[in-house]
């Protein structure tokens, strides 16, 4: 159910973009060498699958790499209020059958991590392993994380900005609470959120349009169901990571096959902070469910 259509070449070396016909919007992809078993990559809200990019060169030595854009993302087409969880889920799931009738492993951030648990426990198509990165799994938690506050300023922003030198500067001025610190600290004062990471943040923020997202996620039901191995990878929620100690315990008692490596130094975005450590653990546990 879908074609694939030679795109424009990335700017990842050995990454081609391409497009996939889904039943509701066009998706675009970036495809890399066929070096092994295939792996999708699903980014987080408000990014594209270049949000990938630092991890790229050393995927695609060990795995076929397909990373999207989900709907109203990037070069993936808009549709009007159609972004539940459920239906991010099925433009992928289409993909997978379509791409992969013997299965792929999935990495997803943020919400690609709930689109990802969506397409695990659907069973319409085959997933070998997913993996879980810093990403959501109770609303309740979620609140009071550091990026509720981050996410409401931020569609605020959205809302009246549409010039993306303007989104950038407004970005880096949210002030958000910081554990320890006795005042709110603006982005731009955060590590890693230079001007080039605010300007890229805020072009692919430019290009999203997610509203409702999260309004059809029941993790208490979609967790049981997801039965293939599964990797959580926890940043530490005093530098910004969104996935809590309580959500991990509450992953690990409804997953049937799940284990959870802590990135103590590492916030939500992870691997942009850091590829090498998440890399390594990416490999190694593909390495493992793969024998």
């Amino acid at each position: 159910m879908g074609t694939a259509l030679v795109g424009l070449a990335s700017a990842a070396v050995g990454f081609i973009e391409k497009s996939f016909s889904a039943t509701q919007v066009c998706i675009n992809y970036a495809e890399g060498p066929p070096n092994g078993p295939p792996l999708l990559l699903l980014h987080g809200l408000s990014r594209d699958w270049r949000s990938f990019s630092v991890l790229l060169p050393e995927l695609s030595h060990h795995f076929h790499v397909f990373a999207l854009d989900l709907r109203g993302h990037g070069r993936t087409d808009r549709v009007a209020d159609s972004y539940r969880i459920a239906e991010f889920a099925q433009d992928v799931t289409e993909f997978v059958r379509a791409r992969f009738p013997l299965g792929a492993a999935i990495f997803g951030h943020s919400l690609g991590a709930m689109v990802t648990m969506n397409v695990a426990a659907s069973g319409k198509c085959p997933v070998k392993a997913i993996i879980l990165g810093d990403t959501m799994i109770t609303p309740e938690n979620f609140c009071r994380s550091l990026y509720a506050p981050l996410f409401r300023q931020l569609y605020e922003l959205l809302r009246h900005t549409q010039s993306h030198a303007m989104l950038a500067a407004g970005m880096g001025k949210i002030l958000i609470p910081v554990p320890g610190l006795n005042e709110p600290v603006r982005i731009e004062e955060l590590p890693g959120n230079t001007s080039e990471a605010l300007a890229e943040w805020a072009r692919c923020a430019l290009q999203t349009d997610p509203d409702g997202a999260f309004e059809d996620w029941a993790p208490h039901k979609t967790l049981p169901r997801i039965s293939c191995p599964t990797l959580l990878l926890q940043g530490n929620p005093e530098l910004d990571a969104m996935l809590s100690d309580d959500d991990v315990k509450l992953a690990l008692r409804l997953l049937p096959n799940a284990r959870r490596i802590q990135f103590p130094l590492l916030g939500h975005a992870l691997f942009m902070q850091q590829p090498k450590p998440v890399l390594d653990t990416v490999i190694k546990f593909l390495s493992s469910v793969a024998n």
